[in-house]
């Protein structure tokens, strides 16, 4: 395990390991070659944003305006995009 994703995915590319990472920073490495594709059908495609916060007891005012309007973004571009995995910002 890293905490930083450009190392963990350089580890990866000397034959360290495994890395997951986002798509758009293995992509030159996959290109060339020097990264294979493995566990494909474990890691679906997610479109769109993640939010993780702390409980849902006391959210401050500036975060739950953040998340609402996160919400109202998703709302609106439900209809024009399929999405591969269900979005938790779209209320139902």
């Amino acid at each position: 395990m890293v905490d930083d994703p450009d190392f963990g995915l350089r580890a990866a590319v000397d034959g360290l390991g495994l890395a997951y990472t986002l798509e758009a920073l293995a992509e030159p490495f996959l290109r060339s070659g020097q990264l294979i594709r493995v566990l494909e059908e474990w890691s679906p495609a997610i479109e769109g944003m993640m939010l993780y916060y702390p409980g849902r007891r006391h959210v401050p005012a500036t975060l739950r305006a953040l998340i609402d309007m996160l919400r109202s973004t998703s709302n609106s571009n439900a209809h024009s995009a399929k999405r591969s995995v269900r979005n938790p910002f779209i209320q139902k």
